[in-house]
């Protein structure tokens, strides 16, 4: 079922985007409405998994990651069931690996696409020949370097 969202729920989605620590008197003071308000609310959009967590962004080039790569990735559907697997499991195994930020289903071209953060091209050939195309089940990748 569509969760039901009005202004309100809106601007409070808003203002956690921009700052997930914002805290909530200052969000009710921005939108006009007494705290309760904005804690119940949240809690109610929590419980319809309107907001799906709390998390943490990484401050990957500050931690030395500068390089980032989407990689599409291509599977032989009669390996994955000569070998009992689906493109889940692979997005799975892909998901494991440290470097990788998503792994996806997707349609259209590629099977899976997934976003890879690395040190720097040494470190980013050492992370797709060493640990993505290892994965048993790909047949091919395609990488597309971000650079802004």
């Amino acid at each position: 079922m569509e969760a039901k969202l009005d202004e309100i729920d809106e601007g409070i989605l808003a203002l956690l985007e921009k700052d997930a620590k914002m805290r909530m008197h200052i969000i009710a003071k921005k939108l006009g409405v007494p705290a309760s308000t904005v804690h119940h609310r949240i809690k109610r959009m929590e419980k319809e998994g309107v907001i799906e967590g709390w998390g943490v962004r990484k401050g990957y080039k500050r931690m030395g990651y500068g390089v980032k790569a989407h990689v599409l990735v291509f599977v032989d559907v009669t390996v994955l069931k000569r070998l009992k697997k689906t493109q889940q499991d692979i997005a799975g195994a892909l998901s494991k690996i440290p470097e990788v930020e998503s792994a996806e289903i997707v349609t259209g071209e590629a099977d899976l696409i997934i976003s890879v953060r690395a040190r720097d091209m040494d470190d980013y050939r050492r992370i797709l020949l060493g640990k993505i195309q290892a994965v048993e089940g790909i047949t091919e990748t395609k990488t597309m370097m971000v650079i802004s």
